[in-house]
């Protein structure tokens, strides 16, 4: 073949070439990719019962170890006694609790439509005698329209977001056949997971030396334990705040003490903020229209709720995560600074990835070799 044809050839095969790479990352970017990244953000709707499952085989692992070794179980019967325990008290805190707030939120409902003129009058009121204490001037009609208006407008929300709690119970009740189906399919699946634990390791991990294959396993089993510790510690500590905040507002008197309660808790996962979003308004309001002593008293209940929480937050979080209370203290102080809430997070996780690392003897091997 003559030279220069042989030589254009081999230009237009590369330019062919990387024409058909380009329009093929194009290809890829614009639909590929994206299609990639839509199945793996349906894993979790697609696989939600055994995602489930394996944290519900972490949890229940301690109690099924007891029960083997209190009681001579085989495994499998262990796992069947802790599922049937953990599943029944779970059925049984869950039908109290749901049925007592769907009490409290029909009847707390029922008061704010009675009552909602008279609400709005009295802020208004309120409203006027400040004025008048304070400024020793007269409120024009306009303005003291203009406040009722408002004060009818914050009623109403109230009113509406009580509502919109309702409705959200109700369509969880309707929801409960698809999941009761999910429940089924984690239950099942939390069986054979826990009582075939060393079944699946060997499986998934068998290809891989003894060697690493046990460093692995203390990596995954650590990180593992710490991550479903870690989310223990913050359920037990909403229960917490939860519990002491229906106790205190049961000494105080107040009704819906289990409502505020709960939402007090759940209120709880905020950092800083917390249950004081309920206590602060609540307690300037009631101090505004004269009741100082209730308005003290929710101060001094939210003052007991937050020393209680800081105070027992390094120590339980410690406990379930496998780290000193002074090493899980700085990592949620340090994370806080450095990231805010998600760096509360991270930081202890962070320690005990190192933690875990260095049990497996990964960061000393790594050191060892470096040095020599």
């Amino acid at each position: 073949m003559d030279p220069t044809l042989l030589k254009h050839v081999i230009i237009l095969v590369r330019f062919s070439i990387i024409t058909v790479g380009l329009v093929a990352g194009y290809l890829a970017l614009y639909y590929v990719v994206p299609y990639i990244f839509h199945l793996i953000t349906q894993i979790p709707v697609y696989f939600s019962p055994f995602i489930l499952a394996l944290v519900m085989s972490l949890l229940i692992e301690p109690i099924v170890r007891r029960l083997q070794l209190k009681f001579k179980l085989s495994r499998g019967i262990a796992v069947l006694f802790a599922l049937v325990v953990v599943w029944g008290t779970v059925a049984l805190v869950l039908a109290g609790v749901v049925s007592r707030l769907v009490q409290e939120l029909i009847e707390l409902y029922r008061l704010l439509s009675s009552s909602s003129a008279s609400l709005s009058q009295s802020i208004v009121s309120l409203v006027e005698n400040w004025q008048t204490f304070y400024l020793r001037l007269p409120i024009p009609p306009q303005v003291a329209e203009t406040l009722q208006q408002n004060a009818g407008s914050l009623v109403e929300g109230v009113q509406t977001l009580v509502q919109e709690i309702m409705n959200a119970l109700i369509g969880f009740l309707g929801a409960l056949p698809g999941f009761f189906t999910i429940f089924l399919i984690a239950t099942i699946s939390t069986f054979f997971i826990s009582r075939d634990r060393e079944l699946i390791y060997q499986t998934l991990f068998g290809w891989v030396s003894s060697d690493w294959f046990d460093r692995g396993r203390i990596v995954i089993r650590d990180l593992g334990g710490a991550l479903v510790g870690f989310f223990r510690a913050q359920l037990i500590l909403i229960s917490i705040t939860g519990v002491v905040t229906v106790i205190g507002l049961r000494i105080l008197g107040v009704e819906y003490a289990l409502t505020i309660g709960l939402v007090g808790g759940l209120l709880d996962i905020l950092p800083i903020i917390g249950p004081g979003t309920i206590f602060i308004p609540w307690s300037l309001w009631t101090i505004a229209i004269g009741n100082v002593s209730f308005g003290c008293k929710l101060m001094f209940l939210y003052a007991i709720i937050s020393i209680v929480r800081q105070l027992l937050e390094p120590k339980i979080v410690a406990n379930n995560i496998g780290l000193h209370p002074l090493a899980t203290l700085v990592g949620l102080f340090v994370g806080l600074k450095a990231g805010g809430i998600l760096g509360m997070i991270l930081g202890p996780v962070t320690l005990v990835v190192f933690q875990a690392l260095r049990r497996a003897g990964i960061i000393a091997n790594w050191s060892t070799k470096n040095h020599c």
